[in-house]
């Protein structure tokens, strides 16, 4: 299991006057005819001690048809709803960290059709996005393209944010317990596990589909917890009204850069239980990591809308990384993807949202200004004693009246303190056009 913790200066107290600082978690689990305790101890996955909220991962042993959990505390237990993960074999599934006040439909298209074409499971978790582009991913989502998580938002009702403030206080969204939760939904079916952000984009480049480039690359080697492969940054210029996009025209617009960034990794599920968001802090006894030097991930760094159309029929394929004359895909790689893509704008339904896509980007110039400004600038100047725990909080998303967004919530009750730990957790997740445009 993965959670959230709140990290105190001083050890919790008990009602009896007692001090304890927790070091394990203790687990009640029951089945139709039995009960078990377990304890545990945790570990920590957050490498850093600039948030309050850090990011801890524990493993127990239960009993077989389980049919209730509980935490439990010196005075008493918290039930915890749990489900249970994904059977459904998959070679590939790519995990996508959360999405916020969203609108780059055009990069979700490049992206969803390129994992489907080299045989991914795209799981996008998603906070909000502009309300077509919502309904476009939802229409995908039907199609048995991608998956939407919701990702709740951290909150712990009757608490004062004096005591824990989980809007200020946890580390971009909660993308490391994100990450975490999407490996352990698909350990057990998915026979690999990748986490991109949604302007990253993995081609195979010595394999025809994913799961023959991956397998490749572990063969022959010691036994691999992951391996990482490094992102190659490209602008790229892509049209900003729907009716004249076409991943031909984007992928005949991107310039590479020659500059590289921290890359992401490809877990093999079967071998680690958690990660942190580029990489988890400690390698499991026993295994090796590998650092991939065959390919890269395209990674669109810049992305400019245009309303100039090129006219240009031949189109080359943009160059690697490597001064070549490789291409990261082919004409007739391109092709299929082109031809993906306008079978599905043709059903009516995807059509007709098409038309409403957004042609602006005001909330990715927000978000981008705000990151350079209040976290980039410190960390690309190694400055981190000045750094707050980074994340969309630092920004002010302020209301467009003319764009609406699709936004996630949760039912979030209170709960009986426990000592030393009392757990919060959220229900019923679902998507409203009540909230507004914002990161939590």
């Amino acid at each position: 299991m993965t959670m959230n913790l709140v990290v105190r200066d001083q050890p919790s107290q008990t009602e009896n006057g007692t001090f304890i600082d927790p070091t394990e978690l203790v687990i009640f689990a029951e089945n139709a005819t039995t009960g078990f305790t377990v304890r545990t101890p945790y570990m920590r996955v957050t490498p850093h001690e600039v948030c309050q909220m850090i990011t801890i991962f524990a493993t127990a042993q239960l009993i077989p048809n389980v049919k209730s959990i509980s935490m439990v505390g010196n005075n008493g237990m918290a039930d915890i709803p749990f489900v249970i993960p994904s059977y459904k074999k998959r070679d590939v599934v790519v995990c996508i960290s959360p999405l916020f006040v969203s609108e780059q439909w055009q990069n979700f298209l490049l992206a969803v059709h390129i994992y489907k074409k080299y045989g991914a499971h795209m799981n996008l978790y998603l906070i909000s996005a502009v309300t077509s582009f919502y309904d476009l991913m939802k229409e995908y989502e039907k199609e048995g393209y991608m998956t939407i998580q919701p990702w709740i938002k951290v909150t712990f009702p009757g608490v004062p944010i004096t005591t824990a403030d989980p809007h200020n206080e946890i580390e971009f969204r909660n993308q490391a317990a994100c990450q975490t939760d999407c490996l352990l939904q698909f350990k057990e079916s998915a026979r690999f596990v990748t986490f991109l952000d949604l302007d990253d984009v993995l081609i195979p480049r010595i394999a025809p589909t994913y799961v023959e480039e991956f397998q490749k690359l572990m063969d022959g080697k010691n036994k691999l917890a992951y391996m990482t492969y490094h992102k190659e940054n490209y602008d790229v210029t892509t049209m900003r009204d729907s009716s004249k996009f076409s991943l031909t025209n984007m992928f005949a617009n991107l310039e590479l850069k020659h500059l590289r960034e921290t890359g992401k990794i490809v877990v093999d599920p079967r071998n680690l239980n958690y990660t942190w968001i580029h990489f988890p802090p400690e390698m499991p006894t026993g295994l090796e990591k590998y650092t991939v030097t065959e390919n890269v991930i395209t990674h669109l760094k810049t992305i400019f809308w245009t309303d100039q159309q090129s006219t240009n029929e031949n189109v080359e394929p943009p160059l690697y990384y490597d001064n070549s004359s490789a291409r990261i895909i082919t004409s007739k790689e391109i092709q299929e993807l082109e031809d993906d893509l306008r079978k599905m704008i043709e059903k009516p339904r995807i059509s007709k949202i098409y038309s409403k896509l957004p042609n602006n980007h005001y909330y990715r110039d927000l978000v981008v200004n705000c990151y350079n400004d209040r976290y980039y600038r410190y960390d690309h100047a190694g400055r981190i004693g000045e750094m707050k725990c980074p994340g969309p909080h630092l920004c002010g998303f302020h209301q467009h009246p003319k764009i609406t967004c699709m936004h996630v919530n949760a039912t979030h009750i209170p709960m009986k303190t426990l000592h030393p730990i009392t757990y919060y957790y959220a229900t019923n997740p679902y998507f409203t056009g009540d909230i507004g445009c914002y990161s939590h």
